[in-house]
């Protein structure tokens, strides 16, 4: 069974023409213009994250061989 991930809503502020631009050209390629937004966002995150920020550390366990 795969683990669900919780979602939040996040509100921004941006020209009226770019969101017009934004929604016509979603529109045109059969995209969701949230799914876009996730994926430009998801990229920024890690071309500019700096190095091992999001790193997970190793499990508690795993260090106990267990």
């Amino acid at each position: 069974m795969s683990k669900k991930t919780r979602t939040e809503r996040l509100n921004l502020s941006m020209d009226e023409n770019l969101k017009r631009h934004f929604n016509t050209v979603c529109t045109w390629k059969g995209v969701n213009m949230s799914d876009v937004a996730h994926e430009l966002i998801e990229h920024w995150v890690k071309e500019n994250a700096p190095p091992g920020l999001f790193d997970k550390p190793d499990d508690v366990d795993d260090k106990n061989g267990k």
